[in-house]
């Protein structure tokens, strides 16, 4: 199959697809007379299986693991557990990061005075003295 085929049947871009085929995480299996990339059947699978990985934000590097792991049948699934526990304490972080930055912003939005000129505007006062 071509490389249009499988953007087609995955959803994924052209330009998505060459990059991760770049990032040795999918291979072709040659190219046609005309230098167009071939690719077999099992690539779509392995394309949805990225896609839903980037889809849960993991790293490409998380997802490079995963796919050796999966590669080899003799593999722990406790390493794969750890790499999504792992992940799990990265979104937590990043959760209790973005409950600190949603403060932030209901304090800039209760700083908004009634009057509605920018030069009394509470929200820009504080941004220009905030830091």
């Amino acid at each position: 199959m071509k490389i249009g085929e499988i953007a087609k049947r995955t959803g994924l871009p052209v330009q998505t697809i060459r990059f991760y085929e770049n990032e040795k995480l999918i291979r072709s299996i040659g190219r046609t007379e005309g230098n167009f990339r071939l690719y077999d059947s099992n690539v779509i699978e392995q394309l949805q299986f990225i896609k839903h990985s980037r889809n849960l934000d993991l790293s490409l590097n998380e997802i490079k693991h995963l796919i050796e792991l999966r590669e080899n049948p003799s593999a722990d699934c406790e390493e794969v557990s750890a790499l999504i526990q792992d992940h799990i304490k990265q979104v937590d972080l990043k959760m209790n990061e973005l409950s600190k930055l949603r403060n932030q912003l209901e304090s800039l939005s209760k700083a908004c005075a009634a009057e509605k000129r920018i030069e009394n505007c509470g929200i820009i006062k504080k941004l220009q003295t905030t830091s």
